[in-house]
């Protein structure tokens, strides 16, 4: 253990060297670039730490400028991102992907990204072919990235408008693109499981395991009137309580329509499963076959200056990416003194390489931030096709009528990599025309494709995204905002990828407002019901006969984007200074629509189902509600060390919450008189240790290792844990692994025992499930809607001894787990509690598309970070599953390495409205993404642990003293 803190000593000691020496101590460029495009002189100025100002006279020269920055930092990171997107990712990295490209290209984002650029005015065009000239201009200057050698390439494609196109549909995409597929493919197996026991599959499947209502009741916006004008809201407390119900409530799906219990058809069923066989491992889909709270979140609050020790209102976002190399984001400041507007653009904060502008931050008067709202912009439907006489659809049958369809063709080229050879990209011919040569599109679906096809029948896939969007220019125009109202109409122009925006000036107003278009379905409109009973989380009916199609535009809205009708800006949740004085967002259901279990219970003003989405994350949120509560009803004035605390807050909420049942099986196990084999694992030492330390557990999550990062300890030097810590770290593992177990032995044992051992639900929703088993417990026995037992023990004399054998048994087995030889490599096979720490566990790898070296930890690269241990990848951090500093693992993770995660902030940002803003942030990476820059890395230790670096919102402040300054001149 000593070699290995004087290791990282060392080693953190040899890159301070580094970039001492070299990158930090860099001089201004002697000499002025000439470059073609500009229309005036304009500089980029690198500070200390590596991220750039840019100042030009125009937006279209600072464009080009951030052109050339995000070239010259993330080239490669940008390369991969438009190939990914636009399936052509086998032309670079080779033949493994040809599948992954055939997927991806028949979904058509590039062919969404050319509807957009087409639709732009000449002047947003203009703009991208601006910061196009930027990255080119860099690339026939410059060498290529060292990974273009790995891939034995010496050229790469130039930039061009519609690749920046492609990079933000992409990032729309990942934040709001569902697929119906799993979820159907679950509840058709619920179905023939359910008609075999003779239960109900509606109430065993949205009653008891995957259910709607969140396990933490804390909303956004309480009371909010979809249609008012104005939206205050008081307690998100006593709002949500009202709301709140432990007894099962369903979506009338069946009852209501008088249809059978069948909403999955066989037909459904098997083109579900052959669609998802082929996505599974494809790394851009893949994801979105699972519940968006499992692949991407964020948190967001803001705080009026009646709560602040300054005065000013306080701004808090930190978005939950992959935490991979380079980080999603690159930090930058923005200067323009274009006279076509009243004010220079100056704004700071981060940008996505590919893309101009600034996406989170900051500009003199305003500061904005974002969650993920969870939108229900896609459907999936089974279509009835006419095919020719090659097999290929010509037409879809629609209310009777055929309707034709559309053909892309598609060619595909692959770089094959031979020694000595390089640029070898050849055509592959192995794609057939119903394999991927071809790409159905279905103009009904807002030209959405056609993505299996079974016989006459297939599936096809529509998504608001598909057509013109204008999220970029959302950007553009928040980036410039002055106050309320010019933030408002830039919201307007954000079409997908719902947002939650979190919005604060230095006029003391703060705001929240949900974005994107939200689709009306005839059905939930005109029906008041969904069509047949089939929801709009499984897939639809194509046919028409159900209603299950998109209304056509009726009440267009201001800039609206998308050729259906959609929800008026005053129906999407929305609300300017509460009388709260806060507001906060982690994902969670924003006003409170599933709490009683039903997405489909709210109306609309005039009629017609209120509909957003089915599924919430709920814990961050709860956590963050809950301190900040406390600040205020303390009276404690917040401030910003206070905002930065509660960002790296590593407090289980579910923990607190579910907890209790645990320590109330033990003692009931321990009263006189109790079951004897429930008593028996009361009188476990082993048990009666881990429920003594439990009991006084805090609910944090530290490493408990001198070699681990926590919230708040210092980037670059060990600190040895306190006592506490070293508790709370034991007390952390303990409980994840009691969870995992507990999970299993009763939903999942339950769910097995009927058959469905293959369609169990993941892991979040069976957890939601177990603790609501639990909760309303004194109600139901242990039977859910469907009247399953979900903790079933031979012998058990009552369903309460049943219900705490299942708990404790559970521990007493993940206590067993952790003494095992498969958990020899972090606690070398200990019975001994006081071993069992949470970091050896709880780790992350930031890994590259290329693994090592450009990975963190690897061999091979001058960075420090090396892995815990042998057969410990990865370097151990604080945090736990949907803890505020978030590091959420699998919650059946039972293994040595199943507690590590991969998911977080790719920024953590406070802001205080003063004037100036006074603002801080940081990335998990650098600036940099070429390997051996002394910038590749280096924010990564400091994001580790909860430390920030200072973000000057003025660009003169921003420039000061900047050891590295290029200079450009238009080219004569």
């Amino acid at each position: 253990m000593a070699k290995k803190l004087v290791a990282r000593t060392y080693l953190r000691s040899c890159l301070i060297a580094i970039l001492c020496g070299s990158g930090m101590a860099a001089t201004a460029f002697a000499d002025t670039i000439s470059a073609p495009g500009l229309s005036a002189p304009g500089t980029i100025s690198y500070d200390v730490e590596g991220i750039p100002t840019i100042q030009a006279s125009t937006d279209n020269d600072v464009a080009f400028l951030q052109g050339y920055m995000h070239a010259r930092d993330r080239f490669f990171e940008m390369d991969l991102t438009r190939r990914k997107v636009s399936g052509t990712l086998s032309e670079l990295v080779g033949a493994s992907q040809l599948a992954s490209d055939v997927q991806t290209r028949t979904l058509g984002l590039r062919r969404a990204s050319w509807a957009t650029l087409n639709a732009m005015s000449d002047d947003s065009r203009g703009w991208l072919k601006a910061y196009a000239n930027g990255v080119n201009f860099w690339l026939s200057t410059q060498p290529l990235p060292p990974e273009y050698g790995a891939l034995q390439l010496s050229r790469a494609d130039p930039w061009t408008p519609l690749d920046t196109v492609i990079v933000g549909k992409a990032l729309a995409f990942q934040l709001s693109f569902d697929l119906d597929i799993d979820r159907t493919i679950q509840f058709g197996a619920f179905q023939q499981a359910a008609a075999a026991a003779h239960v109900d599959p509606v109430a065993l499947f949205f009653g008891d395991t995957n259910r709607f209502a969140p396990p933490d009741n804390r909303v956004t916006i309480p009371n909010f009137v979809p249609g008012a004008s104005t939206s205050t809201s008081g307690s998100s407390t006593t709002s949500a309580l009202a709301h709140t119900s432990l007894a099962s409530s369903l979506p009338t799906l069946v009852a209501a329509t008088n249809t059978p219990t069948q909403l999955v058809d066989d037909d459904t069923l098997a083109l579900a499963i052959a669609y998802r066989a082929k996505i599974a491992n494809v790394d851009f889909i893949a994801p979105h076959l699972k519940a968006r709270e499992d692949r991407a979140g964020s948190n967001e609050w803001v705080v009026s200056g009646q709560y602040t020790a300054t005065g000013k209102p306080l701004l808090m976002n930190d978005p939950h990416l992959s935490l991979a190399l380079p980080p999603v984001f690159n930090e930058v400041h923005l200067y323009s003194s274009d006279s076509r507007y009243a004010q220079p653009l100056n704004v700071s904060g981060v940008s996505v390489p590919g893309t101009p502008g600034v996406i989170q931050g900051c500009n003199q008067k305003v500061c904005w931030g974002t969650t993920t709202n969870g939108l229900d912009v896609t459907d999936t439907f089974k279509e009835t096709f006419h095919l020719n006489s090659f097999g290929l659809p010509y037409a879809t049958m629609h209310n009777g009528v055929e309707e034709p369809v559309q053909w892309e063709f598609q060619s595909y080229f692959v770089n094959q990599m031979k020694a000595g050879t390089v640029d070898n990209l050849v055509r592959d011919n192995s794609i057939g025309y119903l394999n991927g040569a071809v790409t159905v599109i279905i103009p009904r679906r807002n030209n959405g494709p056609m993505v299996q096809l079974s016989g006459n029948i297939g599936l096809s896939v529509q998504y608001t995204g598909w057509g013109p969007t204008f999220e970029l220019e959302s950007f553009r125009r928040i980036n410039r905002s002055q106050n309320l109202a010019d933030f408002k109409t830039a919201l307007s122009y954000f079409d997908v990828g719902s947002q939650n925006f979190a919005y604060s000036d230095t006029d003391g107003h703060i705001a929240y407002f949900t974005s994107a278009e939200a689709p009306v379905r005839d059905d939930l409109q005109n029906g008041n019901a969904p069509g047949g009973g089939i929801p709009p989380w499984l897939i639809r009916d194509g046919s028409g006969a159900l209603h299950h199609d998109w209304l056509p535009v009726q009440h267009p809205q201001p800039n609206q984007a998308l050729p259906y009708e959609i929800l008026p800006a005053n129906e999407m949740p929305f609300v300017i200074d509460p009388a709260q004085g806060y507001i906060a967002n982690a994902n969670n259901d924003p006003i409170g629509i599933t709490l009683g279990n039903n997405p489909l219970a709210k109306q609309r003003p005039g009629g017609g189902i209120y509909y957003l989405n089915f599924n919430f994350d709920a814990y961050r949120m709860g956590q963050i509600d809950r301190k900040l509560s406390e600040f205020i009803a303390d009276g404690h004035k917040i401030t910003m060390q206070d905002m930065q605390q509660l960002q790296g807050n590593t407090q289980s909420l579910d923990a607190e919450l579910v907890l209790p049942h645990l320590l109330g099986a033990y003692s009931n196990a321990s009263a006189s008189g109790a079951w004897p084999q429930l008593a028996a694992l009361a009188a476990d030492p082993q048990v009666t240790e881990a429920i003594s330390r439990l009991t006084a557990w805090d609910f944090s999550t530290p490493t408990g290792l001198p070699q681990g990062y926590d919230s708040g300890n210092s980037p670059l030097l060990p600190a040895h844990p306190t006592q506490q810590q070293l508790d709370a770290s034991v007390a952390a593992s303990i409980f994840g692994i009691w969870r995992s177990m507990a999970v299993q032995n009763s939903i999942d044992a339950t769910l097995t025992k009927l058959g469905l051992a293959s369609y169990l639900p993941d892991g979040s929703d069976a957890y939601v499930a177990f603790k609501f088993q639990l909760d309303a417990f004194d109600a139901t026995g242990g039977k859910g809607a469907a009247g399953v037992g979900f903790f079933n023990v031979s012998g058990a004399p009552t369903p309460q001894a049943g219900r705490d054998y299942v708990l404790l048994k559970s521990l007493q087995q993940g206590l067993a787990r952790f003494a095992s030889a498969d958990f020899a490599a972090a606690f070398g096979g200990s019975t001994h509690q006081a071993d069992y720490h949470w970091g050896a566990l709880h780790r992350i790898v930031f890994s590259h598309p290329l693994g090592a070296p450009f990975s963190v930890p690897s061999a091979g690269n001058p960075y420090g970070f090396s892995d815990l241990g042998a057969n410990l990848p990865g370097v151990a951090r604080d945090g736990s599953w949907q803890t505020i500093n978030v590091g959420s693992h699998d919650i059946r993770a039972n293994s040595l390495n199943g507690f590590m995660f991969g998911g977080g902030p790719a920024r953590r940002f406070v802001g205080e409205m003063a004037t100036p803003i006074n603002a801080v942030e940081i990335i998990p990476g650098g600036p940099s993404d070429v390997i051996g820059s002394p910038y590749y890395a280096s924010q990564l230790s400091r994001w580790l642990t909860v430390n920030y670096h200072a973000m000057p919102i003025d660009s003169i402040t921003a420039a000061t003293g900047a050891p590295t300054v290029i200079s450009f001149a238009p080219h004569p």
